[in-house]
């Protein structure tokens, strides 16, 4: 169900952004965790990084070694608020800088197009 926050948040957001937002927030993203569940995927583990972790959003934002920089410059933005999942998809200022990150490590790129 969406409530009236979610709809305020992504309002202005082309409708590409606005489906990136419900994929981060279910989970049905296209990285590797569930695309193993739903079989497009040999593996739900992280092929960017040597970490032996679930590819899954939480590992994509914060934890994966291959977007260690992009990782820095989002937390450079936001500050400690960078760390908190629930800021970076619920709090308009997170917003922009989350939507750069995203579209700086060109991981859902093939998938999602430009973001």
């Amino acid at each position: 169900l969406i409530n009236a926050s979610f709809t305020k948040l992504t309002a202005s957001l082309p409708k590409r952004q606005t489906s990136l937002y419900i994929q981060l927030c279910t989970g049905h993203i296209p990285l590797n965790k569930h695309l193993h569940h739903i079989g497009r995927s040999d593996t739900p583990m992280c092929l960017q990084c040597s970490r032996t972790s679930q590819e899954n959003v939480h590992h994509y934002l914060f934890q994966c070694a291959r977007y260690i920089r992009e990782c820095h410059i989002l937390q450079r933005a936001l500050g400690r608020d960078a760390t908190s999942m629930a800021y970076l998809l619920t709090n308009p200022k997170a917003q922009p800088h989350l939507l750069r990150y995203i579209s700086a490590t060109k991981r859902l790129q093939k998938t999602l197009g430009e973001i």
